[in-house]
């Protein structure tokens, strides 16, 4: 019996950019969350857009002014977590299940947040993983794999470090310790097939756009396609509900 696998995006920030990530997963048969601010520093997408966004893909929290959560007050930080919820199910008129935290920056104050707001749970920065979401605090904390941009080998390096995930910072080493993400994603995912998991990409389309990288984001898109038929693309609420309810 074949190990299960699944494959998942992400994207964050909530950017006019990403409705052209969205055409490029339509246009690969690939899932995907966005994680969408009512305002950020960035640029976002008119109310318009969000709409038409959330009839194709599933569109997460993100807080409401694209706040870090440990830079402000947990008063404010209830605001900001409570608040783009109901923002954003107002305005697509669907459920909101999941939220993430700006620049993956969260202590355990914040969780109890989520929680209390109503979320299912909660995508982090962790890289290098490639396993289900896990239980915290009872909420689900959904780590990622790669990051569809191009850091240098140490600034890879260091987030496992930083976090301790010292499992994270072997897959990494063992897959080769490329600084091409490209070439990252096609090892990871090859090893998700072969041990079974969770192969998620996330990113920034506005950082993809400063950096150049929409080619290769086609690229490794177009070898995800590949294998849907053995690692089914999701949504990352949909991979939530592949992990079994604690009791």
């Amino acid at each position: 019996m074949k190990p299960r696998a699944h494959i998942t995006t992400s994207w964050d920030d909530g950017h006019p950019l990403d409705m052209r990530v969205a055409e490029l997963l339509t246009k690969h048969r690939l899932r995907g969350t966005f994680y969408v601010p009512k305002f950020s520093e960035y640029g976002t997408m008119t109310t318009a857009s969000l709409r038409d966004l959330a009839t194709s893909f599933e569109v997460g929290a993100h807080t409401v002014n694209h706040v870090v959560l440990t830079e402000t007050t947990c008063e404010s930080a209830w605001l900001e977590i409570s608040g783009s919820k109901q923002w954003l199910e107002d305005n697509t008129g669907m459920p909101c299940l999941l939220f993430c935290p700006p620049k993956g920056r969260f202590r355990g104050r914040h969780v109890d947040l989520i929680r209390k707001a109503g979320f299912l749970g909660f995508r982090t920065a962790e890289w290098f993983s490639m396993e289900f979401p896990r239980q915290n605090a009872g909420l689900l904390q959904i780590p990622t794999t790669l990051q569809a941009h191009p850091h240098g080998v140490l600034s890879l390096a260091q987030n496992p470090i930083k976090r301790a995930a010292l499992g994270n910072l072997w897959r990494f080493v063992v897959h080769g310790g490329s600084a091409a993400w490209p070439d990252l994603a096609r090892c990871f995912l090859q090893s998700v097939l072969m041990r079974g998991g969770v192969f998620h990409l996330w990113g920034h389309s506005w950082e993809l756009d400063e950096a150049g990288q929409w080619q290769r984001l086609e690229e490794v898109l177009r070898f995800l396609s590949c294998f849907v038929d053995d690692a089914p693309s999701l949504t990352n609420a949909e991979v939530c509900a592949c992990v079994p309810r604690s009791n």
